[in-house]
């Protein structure tokens, strides 16, 4: 495909074709190009608290207009899959398991050729999915997290009374499932998105303005015991097994996942390269910020798949 991708527009449907394809009791879309026949195929994992299609298509899109075929997909309780939204990084672990078993075997596409891309939480997840298997090829980590509990209200105040919550929502959610209550209600709930002297599973300056503009809508609320969930989660230590080519990328204005934490994880992996977009950690999904970002991945993944 001849021409800038950086002066494009939106990419033309008949560039690629899209349908569903099995998850696990649960649904992904596959993106697959016109050419080639045989394309190396992306799983691409939603940020924490997010659905796909309103924060990804456009990434989806670009990558298949290129040449790669693209799997994304919603972790359980979040866009198309109804459920409790509950932040729980082991459940999103087996959604990406399955996803990359999903990709591998589509004979649509080729599954010996696979590259995993995550955004915060999912990026960390797509790191410790790559050190556990010799099947994938690439990782992009964009504004990767690899310890859950950054996340979380930086203040102490906010920090311990959301905790406290936490705790009391297992009891609280399991009388809410003997009751018959509604998964979405049932518990004690929290702010998914908030800034960083709040109650929130995800508390950073601007957050929850941001992800309201990219949603176009209010982000809801997740049950208490995501903050415990998050707060125990830490991938540390998993990331230096990494043995693929893999791309950290880090936003300037990142409040979320500081570029700082991103270039120092990046320095755990033997076959590491990190770019610096200047880019907030929500803005990079659209726009400017969306191709300028686009450009180094696709460089990246034109070298490596």
């Amino acid at each position: 495909m001849s021409g800038s991708h950086a002066r494009r527009g939106k990419p033309s449907r008949y560039a690629f074709s899209t349908r569903d394809v099995g998850l696990d009791g649960r649904q992904g879309h596959l993106f697959t190009p016109d050419r080639p026949a045989d394309a190396p195929v992306i799983v691409l994992a939603p940020g924490a608290g997010l659905p796909w299609r309103p924060t990804l298509e456009a990434t989806a899109e670009r990558f298949a207009e290129r040449g790669y075929a693209v799997l994304a997909f919603d972790h359980r309780g979040f866009g198309s899959v109804d459920g409790d939204r509950l932040l729980s990084p082991e459940r999103q672990r087996a959604d990406l398991d399955a996803a990359i078993e999903a990709a591998r075997d589509d004979p649509a596409v080729d599954g010996d050729r696979l590259a995993l891309w995550g955004m915060d939480l999912s990026a960390g997840t797509a790191l410790a999915a790559a050190a556990d298997s010799f099947a994938v090829d690439a990782v992009i980590a964009r504004f990767p997290v690899l310890d859950g509990a950054t996340l979380l209200p930086s203040w102490l105040r906010p920090r311990l009374r959301g905790l406290a919550r936490g705790v009391a929502d297992y009891p609280a959610s399991a009388l809410g499932r003997l009751r018959g209550v509604d998964a979405d209600e049932r518990g004690i709930r929290v702010p998914l998105f908030g800034d960083t002297g709040e109650v929130a599973a995800i508390a950073a300056a601007n957050a929850a303005r941001d992800v309201r503009d990219l949603l176009g809508r209010e982000p809801g609320t997740t049950p208490a015991r995501s903050l415990v969930k998050l707060q125990r989660h830490d991938l540390g230590s998993v990331v230096a097994d990494v043995n693929c080519p893999t791309l950290f990328v880090a936003g300037e204005h990142d409040e979320v996942a500081p570029p700082e934490a991103v270039a120092a994880a990046s320095e755990s992996v033997r076959d590491a390269s990190l770019v610096r977009v200047p880019s907030s950690h929500y803005a990079a999904l659209a726009g400017v910020e969306l191709e300028r970002t686009l450009n180094h991945e696709l460089a990246f993944l034109d070298s490596e798949l």
